[in-house]
């Protein structure tokens, strides 16, 4: 008998199976290792989808973020000369719909503002006892959920000799959400008249937590920094050094308006004004607004800073922001002097939109080109 040796299909198919099987997990591992690669560019390239939407409710009107990470998270408002206040309107209705408020402001004055303070059911409140006592009083009468916060003495030969609870920020939460509003915003009428403001909207419970602690250590300077995400705040010293960081991190430019800004020197230190002029001797492109008054004695042959003129000594360009790389919103109560940056209450908070930064370097063009 004769054997016919025939090939084994089995065997055969076993091994295509396992040229089949490791010829796959090669691919798997290259596109796994491509994948690792362009993740990080796609993580950073999405924030550029976010887009801006113009909003409007209860009377008010604002933009914010419509999609991207920080989709319903953060809304922002500008004061303009001569225009209706938005940023009042955001403040108002972010005040009426919330179930519980906690506020801290310099001096509290518009009429709309303090009778929605008033009347609310559970706000409770700070305002500045050296340069808003009269006033306040008049304004809030017996209302014992509203106190004066009292501070020492910066320079006792200064016109303006206390250092200041300079914070203009409210913490709002409701059943729907927790949040807290901030920046140059001060809450009085000729604010909402006559000068350049800012307010800024942020949903975080974490950020909400940390101002609240603010709140309750007052007038205990608290110095502490918080993030949330694509978010920080920063509180005082803490404050500074959170603006300090991001200056110095900046590589392309970097778009400032603020009120005040002075010139660093042995008696009056200024680390904001320093970390600037560092920014800009290493390439990057520094442009600073601020208020034509407050400029007038001032000689910046280290910066590139043009004076803003207001129509009258009532009108100011009040801003506290910043735009990073086209990347960074900075804005608060902070002006960049020595006073406030060494001993006033002030806030900061710090967010990472590209589409929030387009809308904030556009209102600086605006701010640039302004003319009374």
């Amino acid at each position: 008998m004769r054997y016919i040796n025939r090939p084994n299909n089995s065997l055969q198919w076993t091994g295509n199976l396992k040229t089949f099987i490791n010829f796959l997990i090669k691919k798997l591992c290259f596109f796994y290792i491509l994948l690792s690669l362009v993740s990080p560019w796609t993580q950073t390239q999405s924030k550029s989808f976010e887009k801006v939407q113009r909003f409007h409710e209860d009377g008010a009107s604002y933009w914010k973020l419509a999609n991207g990470p920080l989709a319903g998270r953060v809304a922002w408002a500008f004061d303009r000369p001569g225009h209706d206040s938005d940023p009042k309107d955001l403040l108002l209705s972010k005040i009426k719909a919330a179930t519980s408020v906690e506020w801290a402001s310099y001096k509290p004055t518009h009429t709309e503002i303090v009778q929605a303070l008033i009347k609310h059911s559970n706000a409770n409140g700070v305002f500045d006892g050296n340069y808003c006592q009269e006033e306040c009083d008049r304004n809030f009468g017996t209302v014992n959920t509203v106190e004066p916060v009292t501070l020492r003495i910066y320079k006792s030969d200064r016109k303006r000799k206390w250092f200041v609870m300079h914070h203009k920020f409210a913490i709002v939460r409701s059943a729907l959400e927790t949040g807290i509003l901030t920046g140059s915003f001060n809450w009085t009428e000729r604010a909402t008249k006559f000068n350049f403001e800012n307010l800024i909207y942020v949903k975080s419970k974490k950020i909400a937590a940390a101002y609240s602690n603010v709140f309750k250590k007052l007038p205990e300077r608290e110095s502490i920094e918080v993030t949330d995400g694509l978010i920080s705040a920063g509180f005082n010293s803490a404050g500074v050094k959170l603006m300090k960081r991001m200056i110095e991190e900046a590589r392309k430019n970097i778009l400032v308006s603020v009120w005040s800004i002075s010139v660093t020197s042995e008696n009056y230190p200024n680390s904001v004004y320093d970390a600037l002029v560092e920014a800009s001797s290493r390439g990057v492109d520094v442009q600073i607004l601020t208020d034509h008054r407050k400029s007038k004695k001032r000689i910046y042959t280290k910066l590139d800073v043009h004076p803003v003129h207001m129509v009258s000594r009532k009108a100011h360009m009040h801003h506290k922001f910043m735009v990073i790389d086209n990347k960074y919103v900075i804005s608060g109560s902070y002006n960049f002097v020595t006073k406030s940056l060494s001993g006033n209450h002030e806030n900061v908070v710090v967010i990472e939109s590209p589409a929030m930064a387009v809308s904030f370097r556009d209102h600086w063009r605006e701010i640039r080109n302004y003319e009374p």
